[in-house]
């Protein structure tokens, strides 16, 4: 589970299952606050969490994940293997990001989303040049495929689908679908959906975990599915 020194700047959530060389609660200069991990949480080995990071119930990190300091994560989030969230960020209630993703500082994601493997997210217009900083946000319900850039300041609304590959420069209205270099939307065709499947969002979180399954995300408080006016 790790040695003292790793893990004295936590405060654990009970059932957590903490792999070897995990690090929990990174003292950075000028920390303030211990990582609060909740219950249930499930950390491969080689993630490193910064303190001042709040994290909700029943996480599921994979293999060298790094999230720094300030990230604001709900409840049913799934992180999988080599990616980075860089800190100052927040994510809904019942998130999967697949592997290799990266989230910069100022990024705002919302509730049921899905994030495939390779996506990057940009918040610098002019990195180097310009000290301007604003990160995307990402509305309840979107899905995101592999390999995906999304641009500084964009704003994805809720419901939406974002075809792999795709450059994503400008803001999208809800219910749509995205495609291309640069690119561009339509209304998202009826056969798409209206919102993410919570069975597939919640059950399954990890091939090798062999934990009972917790039907307990059929509470209210889950968002539902989208509404097709927005």
């Amino acid at each position: 589970m790790g040695n003292t020194m790793e893990m004295r700047n936590c405060k654990l959530g009970e059932g957590a299952e903490i792999q070897p060389n995990v690090m929990l609660g990174y003292q950075y200069p000028g920390w303030k606050d211990p990582l609060i991990l909740g219950k249930m949480a499930r950390i491969h080995s080689g993630s490193v969490i910064y303190a001042d990071t709040v994290i909700g119930d029943h996480f599921s990190c994979g293999h060298q994940v790094t999230i720094r300091a300030a990230c604001q994560i709900a409840d049913r989030v799934v992180v999988l293997h080599g990616t980075t969230l860089e800190g100052n960020l927040s994510i809904g209630k019942g998130v999967k990001i697949m592997s290799n993703v990266y989230i910069p500082s100022r990024t705002h994601i919302g509730s049921m989303v899905f994030i495939g493997p390779g996506v990057n997210f940009l918040n610098a217009l002019l990195p180097m040049r310009n000290k301007a900083v604003a990160g995307a946000t990402i509305d309840d319900h979107v899905v995101i495929g592999g390999g995906v850039t999304i641009g500084p300041g964009v704003h994805i609304g809720a419901n939406s689908f974002v075809g792999a590959g795709s450059v994503v420069l400008k803001d999208v209205p809800p219910n749509s679908l995205v495609y291309g270099v640069p690119a561009t939307w339509r209304p998202l065709p009826e056969k798409f959906g209206q919102g993410n499947d919570p069975e597939q969002i919640f059950n399954g979180l990890d091939l090798w975990d062999n934990r009972p399954a917790d039907q307990s995300w059929n509470e209210e408080d889950y968002p539902g599915k989208v509404d097709s006016q927005m």
